[in-house]
């Protein structure tokens, strides 16, 4: 089947114009057909749409969506439409046994034994098996890209026994994929499958006409096969997939020697093809770590660089991510009748999906503040613009003010924040709680606004939970009252001075551990009358 959903066996999951099952490609009475499968946008051949299941004739053009194929059967090289190998179940279910099979086990530990013929061989016989193992060893020693891998080791197995036909596959969650082939049509027995993998035996059939099983098996007869062998990708530890050659010439029969040594040359095969998915696993980590820091100069940049120089007050901020990139935000914004805006919120999670969210709050806070300089409805603007693109797992706590830095005069609306501690001249600490819940959940609510003033001397300090509900090696938490006592301590202190002490109390509380979450501080402070 073809369509967009995983379960096809040739899935296109970006071709919009396909259905999730579209198509079917079915073999019947001994010919190829095509069916649609009640597609919406309907699947043609030759420009004529189906109607019902239509036989195929070499050079037929199947159109479906975007996609385009042509009929080719005695030319078909994709692996994804349909495996060159399949197993089936032959009765009777059991493993080859004659005088003409052999399996054995292969033990790693013992390359050098086994790679060695067994019986007595012709000088220009043993010459070509060294060769193929001097090949092997400089062409799988060489870096290549997988699929590139996968191909040479067919092929310089494939010589190494003098075959015409074969398939390496290696194993996938769990299921076997064909990654290479040469020839079509493979059919094995789950039997020989299974005991290839499960008990890392390699089995060579010399004379499937002479094997009780197979002389009997349809498959075998139908294909002519003369000769098999199949040897388990395996490293020290696991099988990672099956090689499997056969011949149809009768004039040459594999033989135990042919076994060792395809044996030996998977093994190798085996190890650098997983040497190989762990440099690409290393390159992509590499990849993915530039990309990372990349993004995270970029949201830095988000960020304000510098605290805003606003007569009469003093302010500091600062955000440290726990990985890369975060989810915390603090800003600043001057208002046209000198007011000062400013904000800390805290997006649910970590990592990049918290940091998109982030950017995507920074960008809807900027645009607002440029027509709404009322607390409470513009929080509860940003709270409905939110509500449409945020995942349903996912929300956003955010306290946000206006202060008059004549004044003193503050309006604020806390958005499920960690409140605030006001820190008053008389070192009493008042928490700002007035507002509403999370942003991004509820659309339509209406959020209240809170009003207090700023004295001379009177300090704001906010944070994120990063801080708060930061945990030691105890597993106890930081807490919301540690923040509220440093703060009363540094009462006389400067804003960047408060943010610091509260920073290494935090460092010290933790110990050698580092935060579990996204710390940000900011503190807004009201200079003193002199």
């Amino acid at each position: 089947m073809v369509g967009r959903s995983d379960s096809a066996a040739l899935s296109l999951p970006d071709d919009t114009m396909l259905s999730r099952l579209h198509f079917a490609l079915e073999f019947l009475d001994n010919r190829w057909t095509v069916r649609d499968l009640g597609s919406k946008n309907g699947t043609a051949v030759n420009g004529q749409v189906l109607t019902q299941a239509q036989p195929l004739a070499p050079g037929d053009t199947i159109t479906a969506g975007r996609l385009v194929i042509t009929f080719e059967p005695h030319k078909a090289k994709s692996a994804r439409a349909r495996s060159p190998l399949e197993f089936i179940d032959e009765s009777p279910a059991s493993v080859p046994s004659s005088s003409s099979t052999v399996v054995f086990r292969f033990d790693p530990a013992k390359l050098a034994e086994a790679a060695l013929p067994s019986s007595p061989q012709p000088p220009d016989m043993t010459a070509r098996r060294i060769e193929a193992l001097v090949k092997a060893g400089k062409e799988i020693a060489s870096f290549r890209p997988l699929r590139e891998l996968f191909e040479v080791i067919l092929e310089l197995s494939l010589h190494a026994v003098d075959a015409k036909r074969g398939v390496l596959m290696t194993i996938e969650n769990g299921e076997l994929v064909a990654q290479a082939h040469r020839g079509e049509g493979f059919r094995v027995s789950k039997a020989v499958r299974d005991k290839v993998i499960n008990e890392r035996s390699s089995l060579l059939v010399r004379d499937a006409s002479l094997d009780a099983l197979l002389k009997s098996s349809a498959t075998i007869v139908q294909q002519r096969i003369r000769s098999l062998m199949a040897v388990p990708l395996q490293t020290d530890t696991q099988v990672t997939g099956l090689l499997y050659v056969d011949a149809t010439d009768f004039v040459r029969s594999f033989d135990a020697n042919d076994l060792s040594l395809l044996t030996v040359l998977a093994n190798i095969a085996a190890i650098r093809i997983e040497h190989s998915r762990l440099l690409e696993v290393e390159q992509a980590e590499k990849f993915m770590s530039r990309e990372l820091d990349q993004a995270a100069e970029i949201q830095r940049g988000l960020l304000p660089r510098q605290m805003p120089e606003i007569p009469g007050l003093q302010l500091a901020g600062r955000s440290a991510p726990c990985r890369s990139v975060g989810g915390d935000y603090f800003d600043f914004f001057s208002l046209p009748d000198g007011r000062l805006a400013f904000l800390v919120a805290d997006v649910a999670g970590k990592g990049l999906s918290a940091a998109l969210l982030m950017s995507n709050l920074q960008a809807r806070v900027q645009a607002l503040m440029e027509v709404e300089f009322d607390v409470a409805r513009l929080v509860t603007r940003l709270n409905h613009s939110l509500k449409a693109n945020t995942p349903d797992n996912k929300f956003i706590t955010g306290f946000f003010a206006i202060l008059d830095p004549r004044t003193g005069s503050m309006t604020f609306t806390n958005a499920g924040h960690n409140p605030p501690a006001l820190v008053r001249n008389s070192g009493k600490v008042e928490l700002l709680t007035t507002g509403g819940p999370v942003l991004g959940i509820l659309p339509n609510i209406p959020y209240l606004g809170g009003h207090t003033v700023l004295a001379p001397g009177e300090s704001l300090v906010m944070y994120s939970d990063g801080v708060s509900e930061a945990p030691n090696a105890a597993g106890e938490e930081f807490g919301e009252d540690a923040v509220a006592q440093i703060a009363v301590a540094c009462k006389d202190r400067s804003a960047n001075e408060t943010m610091l002490e509260i920073g290494r109390q935090l460092r010290c509380f933790l110990g050698d551990l580092q935060p579990v979450d996204d710390v940000t501080l900011l503190v807004v402070r009201r200079l003193p009358i002199a």
